[in-house]
């Protein structure tokens, strides 16, 4: 037994399981009882998010069920949370209102309560929310975008005090406190629908980032059908989704807002146990959730740098290699990481021929899958399609092009066929050993780029243009470079995955 099971456990059984002392020097706004309302930063983009109808109501339906339970669990109603509580939200996932609600509306007694903590997620919330609004804007262009996020960002630090830190965390120690697991035992459906949602706030931004509207909109009907259908719903998770392994392009990108949104998250789930854990009293409870607060916010890790380990626990900031948008999961290294359905694995690499993914100013160039809940980049072309020609039902391809702004967006359906918007694609495929794939399994976007390539690769020259329906149709043989790697146990989950240990 884990030792935060072991003390759950004994917390349940009447023991008082020991909490961590609450810092005396909490930042001075955390013992304000008044509302500091805040709202969107300027800009013509706002509430953009409404071109992808959709998505903006599945949002919209996020915030409702959060409340709703935190409303519930503070006001006595925590034992219908699995039964009534539960349809309660479910109905509203379902029926999804047609604009964002006023969350204070719906939880007044939490809000009341915890006004502190409802400053941090308010302020995180309107950055998740306005990122949105410019990646699904029509009116900017890519690199407009790209200078739009980077100023919300900077928004963010500069607006108001309730910053939470950029810096990646160490999630096995965050979610190994005293308390930790509580809610995910004890409310495990409620706790799935949760982690659907940060499933979703994190997919999103691959199915987004890049692409033109109508692509986001075919790639939202894969993804939106995969939340509603299997992601809501799943208590087998090991860990909350991280938003590098459902949208690395992005977290790649900008890895400040990957580790924000991922702390983020976290302390969704700080706020979640300790909320379900029996025992404490009130001023037990909120002590440890101004703690919670203050394990993730930027003026605690002043002065601490990204890939650096401070000390022990909070204060590691290291990250896996190849992906600095994202805090070093449970028994991870910083060359391999363990996705439970996809074992150990390196961020740094391709996950279909182990080769090195490209980086630095060349990684737009690697395509990604996505495909059963998850996001995969890999080095090329051929590795993309016999990647999603693995996995069952449907997935989405991004294949870059000669033109880093025409990217195609392949959509295979249920019975792994490929459709895209741009079809006079073509392709290279002149298979040999994938040392060097990313130069003979190659997209273009027309044949005179596909001409122009092959003049400047003349090892390539005896190539014929593929058609997107001529090149589906092949298989590439098992890369002669793929090793799967090994991690320093089988799996670090497998203790406490599913639940309390037998």
């Amino acid at each position: 037994m884990t030792l935060p099971a072991l003390l759950l456990a004994l917390g349940m059984a009447g023991a008082r399981a020991p909490l961590p002392p609450v810092p005396a020097d909490l930042p001075a706004w955390m013992a304000e009882t008044g509302q500091n309302k805040v709202f969107y930063r300027r800009g013509a983009y706002n509430f953009d998010v409404y071109n992808l109808a959709p998505l903006a109501r599945d949002l919209n339906a996020v915030a409702v069920g959060h409340a709703m339970a935190y409303e519930d669990l503070v006001t006595g109603r925590a034992a219908t949370l699995e039964t009534a509580t539960f349809e309660r939200i479910d109905w509203v996932l379902k029926h999804p209102p047609r604009f964002m609600p006023d969350e204070a509306v719906i939880s007044p007694t939490f809000g009341r309560r915890y006004g502190f903590l409802e400053q941090v997620f308010d302020w995180a919330h309107l950055l998740h929310a306005q990122t949105v609004d410019v990646l699904a804007s029509t009116r900017l262009t890519h690199a407009e975008k790209e200078r739009e996020i980077e100023a919300l960002y900077r928004f963010y630090r500069e607006g108001a005090p309730y910053v939470i830190t950029p810096l990646p965390m160490n999630m096995e120690h965050l979610d190994s406190q005293p308390y930790s697991m509580a809610f995910r035992r004890t409310y495990p459906k409620v706790n799935g629908l949760f982690w659907g949602y940060h499933w979703l706030q994190g997919a999103m931004y691959d199915v987004l980032y890049g692409q033109s509207l109508p692509q986001q909109r075919r790639a939202y009907e894969v993804l939106g059908g995969r939340y509603h259908a299997v992601e809501l719903y799943r208590t087998d998770r090991a860990f909350m989704p991280m938003n590098a392994e459902v949208s690395p392009r992005f977290a790649l990108r900008f890895p400040e807002l990957a580790n924000t949104f991922d702390n983020l998250h976290m302390l969704h789930d700080l706020v979640n146990d300790i909320l379900a854990t029996p025992g404490l009293t009130d001023v037990e409870r909120d002590g440890q959730i101004r703690r919670a607060v203050w394990l993730v916010l930027d003026s605690t890790h002043r002065g601490e740098t990204t890939g650096r380990m401070v000390s022990a626990g909070l204060h590691d900031h290291r990250h896996p290699e190849g992906m600095p948008g994202m805090g070093m999961m449970k028994g991870a290294t910083e060359e391999l990481m363990f996705m439970p359905d996809m074992g150990w694995m390196s961020m740094a690499d391709c996950g279909h021929c182990s080769m090195p993914l490209p980086d630095g100013d060349d990684a737009w160039r690697a395509p990604t899958v996505t495909a059963e809940g998850w996001t995969m980049r890999v080095r090329c072309p051929l590795c993309a399609r016999d990647m999603a020609a693995q996995v069952k039902g449907r997935a989405i391809l991004r294949i870059p092009t000669d033109d880093p702004l025409r990217p195609l967006v392949l959509i295979s359906n249920d019975r792994g066929e490929l459709e895209t918007d741009t079809p006079q694609a073509l392709f290279l495929e002149q298979e040999g050993g994938h040392a060097k794939c990313d130069q003979w399994s190659r997209a273009v976007t027309s044949r005179e780029a596909f001409d122009r390539y092959l003049a400047e690769h003349p090892r390539y020259a005896s190539g014929t243009p593929l058609t997107l329906k001529e090149w589906s149709e092949r298989e590439g043989r098992k890369p002669d470079t793929y090793v799967k790697p090994r991690g320093p146990v089988e799996n670090p989950y497998a203790a406490d995955a599913h639940g309390p240990e037998h």
